[in-house]
């Protein structure tokens, strides 16, 4: 049964990653409603937004084609009743061991971008624990979080 999705993938700055990904869609005759690319100024990462309405199998398979992309760090896939439950949470953290410690063990995720400086974390939560790790994640003085 067909049903609306939405991928949202963060990657690297790549002028080709547009054409792999439209590539890959186009491959499987599958109609994008909506293709939304925003630049990150904060974690200097690009955020794809991409909106379809497919079976549920054949998106999965998509998101892990996408997921194969050198370029890409991360791919999640959103049904429309997750979109409303759930958020993705992107964190910028200073770079330390420690804090890498208390990050994984808030949100069970590893670094998607890693530099001298910062690390970047991404995870799929639920609306309803942003309260907690909110107040968690400030005890750990990120350097940006949205």
């Amino acid at each position: 049964m067909n049903q609306e999705f939405t991928i949202t993938l963060f990657s690297e700055k790549n002028e080709t990653l547009i054409n792999k990904v439209v590539l890959i869609l186009t491959r499987r005759k599958i109609n994008i409603n909506s293709f939304s690319v925003i630049f990150c100024k904060t974690v200097n990462l690009y955020r794809f937004t991409i909106t379809l309405i497919e079976t549920e199998s054949a998106v999965q398979n998509l998101v892990h084609q996408i997921e194969k992309i050198i370029e890409v760090f991360k791919c999640y896939l959103q049904t429309e009743a997750e979109l409303s439950t759930h958020q993705i949470l992107l964190l910028k953290v200073p770079n330390s061991d420690e804090k890498e410690k208390q990050v994984r063990s808030i949100i069970n995720t590893s670094p998607i971008f890693k530099e001298a400086d910062y690390c970047v974390y991404t995870s799929k939560i639920h609306i309803e624990t942003i309260p907690q790790l909110a107040t968690i994640i400030t005890e750990l003085e990120p350097m940006n979080s949205f």
